[in-house]
């Protein structure tokens, strides 16, 4: 695999690089056939993504009794304070994949207590002493994972279509323009319904592109399959799908 579009990003005064691709997600769990009778907020919500979709040439799932986000009522989203630890957390494993001084990420990883954020996958990986190229370019795609939390968190207005990847640079500063108390202080999460609307798009174009994969065909839409990824996977996380920790989130189709 090979970078696509190098990124050119800054934070603290260096110059850092990143990769439009997702390595590594070559195969995407699949739950079995559900039978759900949904609810109003349930049908309601796939009305509108698959209005998106049709709207983006994306093919739609058909079955009317399966592929679903749960109701709102047996949703309960991550709370505030949860969204922004792993907000810091995110900044920091960008970071450590772009080979910043160990000096840099020691003044980072003080300034935010990021060691207490990190999940234990992710300490590994903060420890580690040299990273792969893939290991560093995994950590890299995780830039897309912070840009849905600081959406979540309010900093950023709207999630785009999802054929590029975000702009890191102007993520980080958002954070590094702020102490923790601050970046706490200014965060204010999203509704419920936010959060689940893009959990149930996402989630059906997580759908469209797995779909193409099966059949050898690009991603529709000209989505981004690595963003679409990166986007579900926090989404998921965000509304505590299966219940599941940072690092067990799956991203069922």
């Amino acid at each position: 695999m090979k970078c696509i579009k190098p990124l050119s990003i800054a934070f603290l005064g260096l110059a850092l690089g990143s990769c439009n691709f997702r390595p590594g997600a070559t195969t995407y769990p699949t739950r079995p056939v559900e039978h759900i009778t949904p609810t109003n907020d349930q049908a309601e919500r796939r009305k509108g993504s698959e209005a998106y979709c049709k709207s983006h040439n994306i093919p739609v799932y058909t079955n009317p009794n399966a592929l679903f986000t749960d109701p709102e009522a047996k949703v309960s989203i991550r709370a505030k304070d949860e969204v922004v630890d792993r907000a810091l957390a995110l900044v920091y494993i960008g970071l450590k994949s772009e080979k910043l001084e160990l000096d840099r990420l020691d003044k980072i990883d003080k300034k935010y207590g990021i060691q207490a954020k990190l999940s234990p996958n992710e300490k590994a990986y903060a420890n580690a002493k040299q990273l792969t190229q893939q290991q560093a370019i995994d950590g890299g795609w995780k830039y897309e994972d912070l840009h849905v939390m600081l959406w979540a968190l309010g900093f950023v207005d709207t999630l785009s279509y999802p054929d590029k990847f975000c702009n890191p640079g102007a993520d980080l500063n958002i954070v590094n323009n702020l102490t923790e108390a601050q970046f706490r202080q200014k965060a204010v999460i999203r509704s419920k319904k936010e959060i689940l609307d893009q959990a149930d798009l996402i989630l059906r174009l997580d759908w469209a592109c797995v779909d193409a994969r099966t059949k050898n065909q690009p991603a529709p839409g000209n989505m981004d399959k690595g963003v679409v990824f990166e986007r579900h996977y926090a989404l998921n996380w965000l509304i505590n799908f299966l219940q599941e920790s940072w690092d067990n989130v799956t991203t069922d189709t």
